[in-house]
């Protein structure tokens, strides 16, 4: 029930139209109830009494009446549907809205399948209710009680009689609604986990056909979708069952009331225009409850939908900017690291050993800090945590003497240039995904920021140069092409703080000299931390940073840490014996 309220809530926006199609429904069913009435006139008032005049009159009516319902069920449809696009808009646009809000602690376990089938077909399945299931059980109700009501007013023992076999027809609603409900449960969750399916094999079709795994993705499909197809004949099972047994309790009452009404035509207790209205009004019974099946379902949908729906936008953004939040214009670029530890959500922070832990790290502005150690020893977590991607557990962290968490979320982004490990580039020109953060920026400057990634004669040697469009994700372009756009969409930001996460792990070693030495002017008046495995990448920083087990092991110039025994020098002798081979 909560669920339905917070469903109609939705159509606040839309409440005039809601009553606008209501009122129409309203009219509609009057004429539906009317009409049989007015047949009834024609064999009791016109026939009966051999007038042509009254015969016309009572059929010029139907007809009147007729075209007036059509006119207002056009109305009536458009207003509907406008209800339920509106819904599904709303619904959409909250929705894609909280996505872009939630922290990269939700989408590290999030599926973006299921997030796909949640913003599709749930949504969809919810519109469905709400523009057109709900309107139809309320024109369901008022005619099966309108219809009631005509016909008592008629001859209510007939009508009693004729009604005999209702009760059993609402215990097979009844029961096929408990059931139902459970059984597109399991379709919706089925769906999106088709969806996941799908969706990880499209994005990794290279990886599969580089392992030659497509047989083994086509099996997995093949899993999913036959349970889908399961769950969905589970479903149909239910309605084979259900609907055959509603319409036959539905035929029982028609032919209940054709047997007592005939007997009671021939007994002098009902006029046979009655009898011929009756014919009619029975179907405002039948009808209600057989379509009521059919309702059930579409609100059954919408009931399993919906909390999907709600699961997403009810997700709390764990970063979230202070109401009270100081402006980051500002920013100049010293970094302090208080002895900061951090660990993931589903991590104890009192039982295990966290990603990073008791972090102090003094950055002056402009120096030039690299972070190296093993794979797992949390360096880019440490990156992360400057952009507020994660928030620190223990200690602080403050930019300039203020806590990150402190600083206005957007601004504080926009103050750190990243080129992250795994580079993503959107499906548009190149000149879009360079201008990506800096919409506006000048062609002069796109070509700027192109040179010092090393990418600008690359880009003038393309078909459209800068208006070349990539494909999904950059896959037009290699690994070190897209990593060269992600480091000139950086540097085009002209941020204080720069970030390279492996920035130059794709490119040769040559690229990687011209890169940085073009980068150091970049990097001048720059705070830039720099994540490498490669010492040459390394080598002009002002310290360097080493991490182990997600604590700082060793810390010091090139020189200094050469002439100490640790990781720094384990991995200078190994990448120096690797270089004379």
């Amino acid at each position: 029930m909560n669920v339905m309220v917070r469903l109609l809530k939705y159509l606040r926006p839309s409440l005039k139209w809601v009553v606008v199609s209501a009122l129409l429904l309203v009219f509609g069913t009057f004429v539906d109830l009317v009409a049989p009435w007015l047949l009834k006139q024609v064999f009791d008032e016109g026939i009966a009494e051999r007038s042509g005049n009254k015969i016309l009159f009572f059929t010029l009516a139907l007809a009147g009446i007729q075209v007036a319902k059509s006119v207002a069920m056009f109305v009536q449809g458009r207003s509907q549907e406008l209800v339920g696009q509106n819904v599904v808009f709303k619904l959409r646009e909250q929705m894609y809205d909280h996505l872009q809000r939630l922290s990269f602690g939700y989408y590290d376990k999030a599926q973006t399948g299921q997030l796909m089938s949640r913003m599709t077909g749930d949504i969809e399945a919810v519109k469905n209710f709400i523009g057109f299931g709900a309107m139809a059980m309320f024109t369901g109700a008022l005619t099966f009680a309108g219809t009631i009501g005509f016909m008592l007013a008629m001859q209510w023992q007939v009508t009693l009689l004729s009604m005999a076999t209702v009760p059993l027809l609402m215990l097979a609603l009844h029961r096929f609604n408990k059931k139902v409900g459970p059984a597109w449960g399991q379709v919706r969750e089925q769906m999106g986990k088709l969806t996941t399916t799908l969706q990880e094999n499209i994005s990794g079709i290279r990886v599969v056909k580089a392992f030659a795994r497509e047989k083994v993705e086509q099996t997995k499909f093949e899993a999913r979708n036959e349970d889908n197809f399961g769950t969905n004949m589970e479903r149909a099972k239910l309605e084979a069952k259900a609907f055959p047994l509603m319409n036959f309790y539905g035929g029982i009452v028609f032919v209940t009331m054709v047997w007592f009404g005939a007997l009671y035509v021939a007994n002098g207790g009902m006029t046979l225009g009655t009898f011929m209205a009756f014919q009619w009004y029975t179907w405002g019974i039948i009808w209600p409850l057989n379509m009521l099946g059919w309702q059930i379902n579409v609100m059954q949908q919408a009931i399993k939908a919906a909390p999907r729906v709600f699961e997403v936008l009810d997700t709390p953004a764990e970063i979230a900017a202070n109401a009270s939040s100081v402006g980051a214009d500002r920013i100049a670029g010293n970094v302090v690291f208080d002895r900061v530890a951090f660990h993931f959500a589903d991590q104890d922070p009192e039982s295990e050993a966290g990603v990073l832990e008791d972090i102090s790290l003094d950055v002056k502005q402009g120096e030039v800090i690299a972070v190296l150690g093993a794979t797992g020893s949390g360096k880019s977590s440490l990156i992360a945590l400057l952009s507020r991607f994660y928030d620190v557990s223990r200690g602080a962290l403050t930019i300039d003497g203020v806590n990150v968490k402190d600083y206005e979320l957007d601004g504080l982004r926009r103050k750190i240039g990243i080129v992250p490990q795994e580079t993503f580039l959107f499906s548009a020109t190149i000149r879009e995904n360079i201008a990506y953060g800096v919409p506006d920026a000048t062609q002069e400057q796109i070509e700027w920021a192109a040179r010092k990634a090393q990418i600008h004669a690359f880009i003038e040697g393309m078909p459209f140069g800068y208006d070349t469009i990539i494909g999904e994700r950059g896959v037009g372009l290699s690994g070190g092409q897209r990593q060269r756009v992600a480091l000139a969409r950086a540097v085009l930001m002209d941020p204080p703080i720069l970030v390279l996460d492996e920035a130059t792990a794709s490119v040769d070693t040559a690229t990687e000299s011209a890169i940085h030495e073009e980068l150091l002017e970049v990097m001048k008046g720059r705070t830039t931390f720099i994540i490498a495995q490669r010492l040459s990448s390394v080598k002009r920083a002002d310290r360097i940073v080493v991490l182990d087990r997600g604590r700082i092991a060793q810390q010091g110039t090139h020189k200094e840490l050469f002439a100490q025994e640790g990781f720094f020098r384990s991995l200078f002798d190994m990448q120096e014996a690797a270089a004379s081979r």
